[in-house]
């Protein structure tokens, strides 16, 4: 009888531990509000931690770069409504082979090269090297994309995007 309390006590026990330590939906939706952008010693940053899409305008650094000047870069994503901010960059690198970041420079004399991989050897972009150009001003969008089709001819274009944000760019 003794054994029988004793296995009930254990199996109520063990219940209640693993109801509560339940794992996260996967279906979650990350609140991804913060981009800062490393390239050399210098971060620039773009933040909507009131949420994208309402309230008040996302707070951006413009990038600014002398004519030529090259340096290695780097991309973090962040929840900045939070305190402290939950960095899900270890997050995203952990899961490279359903990330991958895109860059679209318009009107500014901006290129990333050199770019990082996955962990399948396929593209991801979250570091690499930016140079910049002849003197020039416009935008570098990036957007962060989740399970894109690497191997299409246009993986920007497939997948679904998690985040899409736009710094401006001055380069003189």
């Amino acid at each position: 009888m003794k054994i029988l309390k004793f296995l009930t006590a254990v199996l109520v026990g063990s219940t209640l531990v693993f109801s509560s330590c339940k794992k996260d939906d996967p279906e979650e939706q990350e609140n991804l509000n913060v981009v800062k952008l490393k390239i050399g010693s210098t971060t620039f940053t773009w933040s909507d931690t009131d949420g994208i899409g309402s309230g008040k305008a996302p707070v951006t650094d413009t990038i600014r770069l002398a004519p030529n000047a090259a340096g290695d870069f780097t991309i973090d994503i962040l929840d900045g409504s939070v305190t402290p901010a939950k960095d899900y960059t270890v997050e995203i690198i952990a899961e490279s082979s359903a990330h991958l970041f895109v860059f679209k420079a318009t009107g500014a004399n901006l290129t990333p090269s050199a770019l990082s991989n996955d962990t399948n050897g396929k593209p991801f972009a979250q570091s690499g090297k930016m140079t910049a150009g002849a003197a020039s001003a416009g935008t570098l969008q990036i957007i962060l994309k989740h399970n894109p089709d690497k191997a299409a001819a246009n993986p920007a274009t497939t997948g679904e995007t998690d985040i899409d944000v736009v710094f401006p760019v001055v380069i003189k």
